[in-house]
């Protein structure tokens, strides 16, 4: 296995180490042949930048079901490090993926680009989502994972948009000879999870080729199954949680019985016979909702390489994914205000009465309710043939790759028809305090109806890059790499509410997008003991402008056993191909108001107890830009021990993002965003803004505490510095070989600004991330632990319920490994026996104003049981 000189060590340090004795002992192909992420030149390492390495060996190991959650052992990773790296299912019918956030950098899994350049050999693949236009990386199976490969650093300058953060590049097999078999099962507390695959392969005079099939299938885990994960109302001692549902089985709300004293109607309690009445209890709602959902996956994955001739060689990879996801929850509900008598425009007579109610009930006390999960399909494909041409007495080579890919994306949300019920109720076909009466009729015409989001997305593109030898300087040769691309992205999208299994009757909107490039890159060897890169990429986009990106790095090795390393540079995030048709769309929430900060005390009201959120884009967005630089260096004063520590920068400017509600620096940085009980006027001017408008005919602004304004925009800036750092210790025993590992990032400063206000989002978030590795092999076996450790920070004050502090987090992983050797059956079958979380830590509380959240995420103690077979 080949590595990047500079490699951090991270979580899967034990491992990677314990293939083979250690990182510097490996044997190394001829660097003629390497290409590594972060150059575009054969032979020619990253330059100024920090590598992190994680080999076929370690992927193996690691047990993971998912490559996001091998990229969960990668301090670096920030969003994914020690915690299970599933999107929130509160966002399932928004973003489908989560995407992995080098640097945590902000807006990371808002509908417009990633930060994160993610590639697969190298290139982009068509982005996948309904609202959101990102790469899944978990279309390569981890049966044809040959490693991975992370650039922490800015790399627009090579690569294009959205490496702002860094770069991480999948590297998949080239050949194989042979038949692999792995199938693995993860269990757990009310989890269990498996997974499958083979892979299989041949060689012949002048070429290869394999395939490989792999099918993973979990099933869902609800919030009621983990202590934890509880939602609900704290007390204001932050002691007791209630749940706090309100559209539950036995209807919840209130009755109120109204007086005619001959001047107007009245609930005053003192006129005869008014008053209110509550009505049932609340209930654990969420309790019945994901924690992760029930998800499976199929992949198919291919590879092939010919000989064309002496000179030529032509190599394709193809991909297909189709993966599944049902988002569980209670079963359907809704909640009512039927209009007061005067609103009803009822006179009456003196000591008349008149009942109206306000109840949220569920649907699923009626016998003919038929419970529907949310449903995420995605569905894709891909096709990368790349022809390499080597020139006769030259060092020049030429590789033009050419890439088409299609995804198909669906979201289904089931929904109650609104109109349909409140036609319903207002004809008295329905009573909200008594669902289970109604027609069957009734029930499964307002159930008829789901929110459909359906978007296609295809994309091609075609590149050249030549790279070889310039001339020669005394340290050696000067290199280069020139390349062009074309591509081109398409979009359609179709989103709206309508009956069940009707989408296509929805207005079908259409983007496209095409970008030429042109882009080169210089290595430099000045000395023998400092080497420079310069590297240069110039963009045009046809719809927002064009834009270039300039980098420069170094590494100078004073002596053998230090490096140091810098580099600096621009890079850009642009908005999608998909930002163009994304809609902004409403959503009411009842009874949530009190989770939304109010840091000014604006609301004075608090029966206006719901909310309105907007969300989604409007269209007019400019692209982000970054300025960044770093500087470190490796120190190896001894055999087998190494330090790392590395120090960036980062200015971003322009951010695409929207903010999080529940945090009340959210509010005092947006001020605009947040209308506390509107007017009337201000509800029907937001309302109109939506695309889905006519779902909330039957709502006024009397009961809106706050309108949310979440639609992704430009916001203005954010300043982010901090550090790597990571030490590896290796050395023979007489009972093995054994490895010592402790990497970490921290984070020193982290402000964003709105308007020339600073927020300082380290204030309420952790700065330390940390992975510590003890690891040993043997003469056939394998064992390491693993320890991850994710700082504790200050609660924030504006929505924490008698707490100040959020306690740090620590989970301990363990992971056994057997190579069966000799001849017979056994020989080429290894085991493995992963315990990730041992001691079942749970994650510690954060006592928000209305819900246990949790600063970190675990599924508790899980054991994973694995079977690797090479015939």
């Amino acid at each position: 296995m080949y590595f990047p000189r500079k490699v951090l060590s991270c979580a899967v340090l034990g491992a990677i180490a314990a293939s083979n004795g250690a990182l510097a002992q490996e044997s190394q192909p001829e660097l003629e042949e390497i290409r590594v992420t972060g150059s575009l030149i054969r032979g020619v390492q990253a330059t100024g930048s920090q590598s992190i390495g994680i080999n076929e060996e370690a992927i193996s190991e690691l047990g993971a079901l998912s490559t996001n959650e091998l990229l969960a052992s990668v301090p670096q990773v920030t969003n994914f490090f020690n915690q299970r790296p599933e999107q929130d299912p509160r966002g399932a019918d928004r973003l489908q993926v989560n995407r992995p956030n080098l640097r945590n950098l902000p807006g990371v899994n808002d509908a417009t680009g990633a930060t994160t350049l993610v590639l697969v050999d190298g290139n982009r693949l068509v982005p996948v989502g309904t609202d959101q236009s990102s790469l899944d990386p978990d279309v390569v199976p981890a049966i044809v994972m040959q490693r991975v490969e992370i650039v922490t650093d800015g790399g627009s300058s090579l690569y294009g948009a959205d490496a702002v953060g860094g770069v991480i590049n999948f590297i998949t097999l080239n050949e194989f000879d042979g038949v692999k078999v792995d199938v693995g099962y993860d269990t757990g507390d009310e989890y269990d999870a498996w997974q499958a695959s083979i892979l299989a392969g041949t060689s012949w005079d002048g070429g290869s080729g394999y395939i490989a099939l792999a099918t993973t299938d979990r099933d869902a885990v609800l919030k009621e199954d983990r202590d934890w994960a509880a939602q609900g109302n704290w007390d204001e001692d932050g002691r007791v949680l209630t749940p706090s549902g309100t559209e539950c089985l036995e209807p919840v709300g209130a009755v109120t019985t109204w007086f005619n004293y001959g001047a107007g109607w009245t609930d005053n309690p003192l006129a005869p016979g008014a008053g209110v009445t509550p009505v049932g209890e609340a209930c654990d709602e969420e309790g019945k909702s994901s924690l992760i959902p029930e998800q499976t996956r199929d992949n198919i994955y291919a590879g092939l390489t010919q000989q064309l001739g002496s000179n030529m060689t032509l190599s394709v990879k193809a991909y297909y994914m189709d993966r599944s996801t049902a988002y569980p929850s209670y079963p359907l509900g809704d909640t009512v205000s039927e209009p007061t008598p005067a609103e009803q425009g009822l006179e009456g007579n003196i000591g008349d009465l008149v009942q109206t109610s306000a109840v949220g009930f569920s649907y699923g006390a009626h016998p003919a309710y038929r419970d529907r999960d949310l449903e995420v399909d995605i569905e894709t494909w891909g096709i990368t043939p790349e022809l390499t041409i080597n020139f006769a007495n030259s060092s020049w080579q030429s590789r033009n790759t050419f890439y088409y890919g299609e995804s198909d994306n669906t979201v289904y949300q089931p929904l109650s028809n609104q109109v349909a019920l409140g036609g319903y109720i207002a004809s008295g076909a329905l009573d909200p305090l008594n669902v289970a009466a109604a027609d069957a009729s009734v029930i499964q015409d307002i159930l008829d109806w789901e929110n459909a989001d359906e978007v296609d997305q295809e994309m091609w593109f075609f590149r050249s890059i030549g790279d070889g030898e310039l001339f020669e300087l005394p340290a050696g040769a000067v290199r280069a790499a020139l390349g062009v691309q074309y591509s081109e992205e398409e979009v359609e999208k179709r989103t709206g509410d309508v009956n069940r299994g009707r989408a296509g009757s929805l207005e079908n909107r259409k983007a496209d997008r095409d970008v030429m490039s042109v882009f080169g890159e210089l290595s430099i060897p000045v000395f023998d003991s400092l080497d420079l890169s310069l590297s240069a990429r110039y963009d045009d986009y046809s719809d927002f402008g064009d834009t270039t990106n300039p980098n420069i790095g170094f590494d100078w090795r004073p002596t053998d056993w230090l490096t140091v390393f810098g580099k600096w540079g621009e890079s850009f995030n642009a908005p999608t191909t998909l930002d163009s048709v994304v809609v902004a769309n409403g959503r009411y929430i009842a009874n949530v108001a009190d989770s939304v900060p109010d840091p000014n005390m604006e609301r004075t009201n608090p029966s206006r107890s719901d909310v309105f959120l907007l969300e989604g884009g409007t269209g007019e967005l400019d692209p982000q830009t970054a300025e960044s630089w770093g500087l470190g260096f490796e120190l190896r004063p001894l055999d087998g021990l190494e330090f790392n520590l590395y120090y960036y920068e980062i200015e971003f400017d322009d951010l695409l993002a929207s903010f999080n509600p529940q945090e009340s620096q959210a509010v005092l940085l947006n001020p605009d965003k947040f209308i506390y009980e509107p007017t009337a006027e201000e509800f029907d001017s937001f309302l109109a803004s939506v695309d889905n408008t006519e779902q909330f005919a039957d709502r006024s602004a009397e009961n809106i505490g706050v309108i949310i304004d979440r639609r992704v925009s430009n916001t203005d800036s954010a300043e982010l510095s901090g550090y790597d750092f990571g030490v590896i210790y290796t050395h023979d025993t007489s009972f093995g070989f054994m490895n010592y590992g402790l990497s970490g990032n921290y984070v020193a400063e982290f402000d964003v600004f709105k308007t020339g206000v600073a927020s300082d989002s380290l204030a309420n978030n952790p700065d330390l991330y940390v992975s510590a590795d003890i690891g040993w092999t043997g003469e056939n076996a394998r064992a390491a632990l693993n320890f991850r450790y994710t700082d504790g920070f200050d609660a924030d004050q504006g929505v924490a319920v008698n707490q100040r502090k959020v306690d740090d987090f620590l989970t301990t992983n363990l992971f056994i490994g057997y190579d069966f050797a000799g001849s017979g059956m056994a020989e080429g079958l290894s085991l493995r026996f992963n315990v990730d979380n041992v001691f079942d830590e749970d994650p510690p509380e954060y006592r928000s104003q209305r819900n246990l959240n949790y600063a970190n995420w675990t599924l508790g103690r899980v054991y994973k049981l694995g079977l690797s077979y090479n015939f």
